[in-house]
C-alpha cells in the first residue's frame, strides 16, 4: 500500500485489485478510504463518458452511434452512421468512380462514395472499437476508429492487389486464360476502390491504375477464336492466345434465344445454338469480372457490387463461319487439319513406357472399336455398340451420354498406351456437354477409354487435362515403374466419380475411418456461432476475408451431404490443375502419397476454386483407399493449406 501511495493512478488499481476480505479491514482502519473505493465503483461512467466527449470532439477518428430493440440492430446502425461519416469526409478523392457518372450529378456520385465506403465492413475495419451502453432502454452500440486507420486499409488493398496480380502472372503463364483475366480483374477493382487510387503501385513499379487495364486489354488483343465446324446446332470453335491453344477460357455468348455460358478446354470449346438458327456472324464475349466466383468473400463481392463495370471492347469477338464454295455455311464438316489441336501438343508428358510391339499390332482393332463408338454417338444410336463394353464399362458408357447431350468433337487422333496393369487406353477423344439449366452451360472434356485384355472397354474417365497429367508423368521421382501412370488414372477415376454422381465408386474408395475436413468461406453470423453443426475441426480468420470454416465429418456424414448435392444439381464438373504429389518413403510396406491439386469445381447451383488434398494407400493398385480428403479455398495463406505431414510424421 506505500507503493501505492506514491502514484495516485496505481493507488486506484492497486485498490480494485485487493481481495475482499482485505478491504474489509480496511474499512475498519480507514473509513475515507472505504467512501474512495465506493466513489471508485462509479467512476467508469463518468469517464466513459468524458472519453466520448473526447472522441466526438476529436479530429482524430470516425464514429457512429446505434439503437435499436437487439444488440445486431444497434451494431448495424453504428456501422452505418460510421460509415457515412467516413465518405462525407473522403468523397472527394475518389476519382476511381467517376467514370460512368455525371459530373454534375453530386447526388450519384455521393451515393457511389458511400457504398463504396461500406465495403470496408466490420471484417474489414479490423480496428473498430466497439463501445456498448448499459442500463439504457434500448441497446446503444457506439463504434470509432481513428483516421489514421484508414490508411492501413488502403495498404491492405493494395497488397491483395498484388498478390492477385502474381496470381495472374502464373495463370497467364500457363495460358490459363480465365484465371489469368479474373485476378487481374479483380486487384482493378480493388484498386479502384481506393480513396487514391494512384497511389497504389505494383512490384513492377507501376501505377496499377493505369498498368491493370492496359495488361487486360493487351491480353483480350492477343486471343483469337476460329470457327471450326457447325454440325447440328453444335458449332465447334478453336481458342489461341499468341497463337497457341489455351489450356483454358471462359466466355459468353447468344444461342439466338437465349444468354449461354461455355468453357473451352485445351483450345476447343463449342457455342450450343437453339434449334435451326442461322447466323452470318457468330458473338463471343471473354469473361472477366467472375462475379459468382467471389461469394463468401464479403470484402471483394462488395466491391464488384459499387465499382462502376469497365467495359473492355477488346473482349467482344466476332466469328465468321467459313464459306464452302457455294457461299453457303460449311457444315457438317470435320476441321481442317491445320486448325486441330493436337493431342500429342497438348499432352506431351504422357509418356508411357510400354510394349510398342503389342500396340502396333493391335491399333487398327481399337481403331475400329472406337471408330464404331464414335459413330453411335454422332448418329444418337447409342445401343448399336453394346458388345464392345463390359458390363461395368458399359454401365460407364451410359453415364457418358446422358451427361449433358454429348456429342463428339471433330475427328479423334488415338494415341494408345499400354497401362501398368495389362491394359491399353485410348487418349485422343474430345467431347461437348451442354446443359440447358437457368443459364445454359457448354464446356468440353478429354474422354479416355480402356480396353481390358480381351479388347473391350471396360472403363470411360474424363481426362485430367494437359497440366495435372504433365506435373505428375514429367515429375522427377525414384519411384517404381508403373506408379505415375497408376497415380493418372486413380485421379482420373476421382473426378470421373464427382461428375457422373458415382456414389458406387466414391463410397468405395474411402476408408471407413477416413478424415473428411470440408472447407468453405463462411459469413459470420452475429450472436451465434458460425459453425452450424457440431463437427467443426478449426477456423482460421484471414486478415480481410471472411470467416474459413472447416468442418470434420465421418465417412456416412460426408456421403449423406454429397447424395443431396447430386439430388440438387442438374450437373457438376471438376478440372484439375497444378499439382503436387509427395510419396511418404518412410512406410516402404505401404505406397501412401500425399497428393495435393489445384480444383476448379463448377455445378447447376455453384462454382468455387481450392485446393484438394488426398492422402491415398494405393499399395493395393486396383483398390485405392483414401486415408484423408480435404479442401480449403484459394485465398488461403499456403502455409495454412494442409499437406501429409499435418496426418503423418
Amino acid at each position: 500500500m506505500r507503493e501505492c501511495r506514491k502514484n495516485k493512478i496505481q493507488y486506484k488499481q492497486c485498490i480494485l485489485t485487493l481481495p475482499h476480505h482485505i478491504l474489509i479491514i480496511m474499512s475498519k482502519k480507514e473509513p475515507t478510504l472505504l467512501f474512495l473505493i465506493a466513489l471508485l465503483f462509479f467512476m467508469p461512467i463518468a469517464v466513459q463518458a468524458q472519453n466520448w466527449d473526447d472522441i466526438r470532439n476529436s479530429d482524430d477518428y470516425y464514429y457512429g452511434v446505434g439503437h435499436g430493440e437487439t444488440d445486431e440492430e444497434s451494431q448495424k446502425a453504428a456501422m452505418a452512421e460510421l460509415t457515412g461519416m467516413i465518405a462525407t469526409n473522403v468523397s472527394n478523392e475518389f476519382s476511381g468512380l467517376f467514370e460512368n457518372t455525371s459530373k454534375g450529378d453530386k447526388t450519384e456520385y455521393k451515393s457511389k462514395v458511400l457504398n463504396c465506403v461500406r465495403t470496408y465492413s466490420q471484417a474489414t475495419l479490423t480496428n473498430v472499437q466497439k463501445w456498448k451502453v448499459d442500463g439504457s432502454t434500448t441497446h446503444e452500440i457506439r463504434y470509432y476508429i481513428k483516421r489514421s486507420e484508414l490508411e492501413k486499409i488502403y495498404e491492405s488493398r493494395i497488397q491483395r492487389a498484388n498478390e492477385y496480380v502474381g496470381i495472374a502472372e502464373e495463370a497467364l503463364a500457363a495460358t490459363k486464360i480465365d484465371l489469368a483475366l479474373q485476378y487481374y480483374y479483380w486487384a482493378y477493382s480493388l484498386v479502384r476502390s481506393l480513396q487514391r487510387p494512384s497511389s497504389a503501385i505494383g512490384t513492377n513499379g507501376k501505377k496499377l491504375i493505369n498498368w491493370l487495364p492496359a495488361r487486360i486489354r493487351d491480353i483480350m488483343s492477343d486471343v483469337s477464336v476460329k470457327y471450326v465446324s457447325r454440325d447440328g446446332d453444335r458449332v465447334g470453335l478453336h481458342f489461341f492466345y499468341k497463337g497457341k491453344p489455351v489450356s483454358s477460357i471462359h466466355y459468353s455468348y447468344s444461342d439466338g434465344r437465349t444468354d449461354c455460358i461455355g468453357d473451352a478446354k485445351d483450345g476447343v470449346g463449342i457455342m450450343d445454338m437453339a434449334p435451326d438458327y442461322e447466323t452470318d456472324v457468330y458473338h463471343l464475349s471473354l469473361e472477366y469480372e467472375f462475379k459468382n466466383e467471389t461469394r463468401g468473400d464479403t470484402e471483394l463481392e462488395s466491391v464488384l457490387a459499387v465499382i462502376p463495370h469497365k467495359v473492355f471492347a477488346s473482349s467482344e469477338i466476332k466469328i465468321t463461319p467459313t464459306p464452302a464454295k457455294d457461299g453457303k455455311e460449311e457444315k457438317n464438316k470435320e476441321a481442317k487439319t491445320d486448325d486441330k489441336v493436337e493431342v500429342a501438343d497438348k499432352n506431351p508428358g504422357i509418356n508411357i513406357k510400354a510394349d510398342e510391339d503389342a500396340i502396333t499390332k493391335d491399333a487398327g482393332v481399337y481403331t475400329e472399336i472406337l471408330n464404331r463408338v464414335m459413330g453411335a454417338i454422332r448418329s444418337h444410336n447409342y445401343n448399336s455398340v453394346d458388345n464392345a463394353f463390359t458390363i461395368s464399362g458399359l454401365e460407364r458408357y451410359k453415364h457418358l451420354i446422358k451427361y449433358g447431350m454429348a456429342q463428339v468433337i471433330g475427328t479423334p487422333s488415338f494415341v494408345f498406351f499400354k497401362s501398368f496393369d495389362g491394359h491399353v487406353t485410348a487418349r485422343g477423344v474430345q467431347m461437348s456437354f451442354a446443359f440447358k439449366g437457368k443459364v445454359k452451360k457448354t464446356f468440353v472434356e478429354d474422354v479416355v477409354f480402356s480396353f481390358n485384355t480381351d479388347k473391350r472397354i471396360d472403363n470411360i474417365t474424363f481426362g485430367l487435362g494437359s497440366i495435372a497429367t504433365n506435373d505428375i508423368m514429367l515429375k522427377e521421382t525414384s519411384w517404381k515403374e508403373g506408379t505415375k501412370e497408376m497415380l493418372v488414372e486413380f485421379l482420373e477415376n476421382y473426378k470421373t466419380a464427382y461428375c457422373m454422381k458415382d456414389m458406387q465408386y466414391i463410397t468405395n474408395v474411402f476408408a471407413d475411418d477416413a478424415v473428411i475436413i470440408v472447407g468453405h468461406v463462411a459469413k459470420p453470423r452475429t450472436g451465434r456461432s458460425a459453425v452450424s453443426d457440431g463437427y467443426n475441426e478449426r477456423q482460421i480468420s484471414v486478415e480481410g476475408q471472411s470467416l474459413i470454416q472447416y468442418n470434420r465429418y465421418t465417412k456416412n456424414q460426408y456421403l449423406a451431404n454429397l447424395r443431396n448435392a447430386f439430388l440438387q444439381n442438374e450437373f457438376i464438373n471438376i478440372k484439375f490443375t497444378q499439382n503436387d504429389i509427395q510419396w511418404l518413403e518412410k512406410y516402404e510396406d505401404r505406397q501412401l502419397f500425399g497428393i495435393q491439386i489445384g480444383q476448379e469445381y463448377s455445378s447447376s447451383r455453384y462454382s468455387d476454386k481450392g485446393y484438394l488434398f488426398l492422402l491415398v494407400d494405393m499399395t493395393n493398385s486396383n483398390e485405392p483407399t483414401i486415408k484423408v480428403r480435404t479442401w480449403q479455398p484459394n485465398m488461403v495463406d499456403t502455409s495454412k493449406i494442409y499437406n501429409a505431414g499435418d496426418f503423418y510424421e
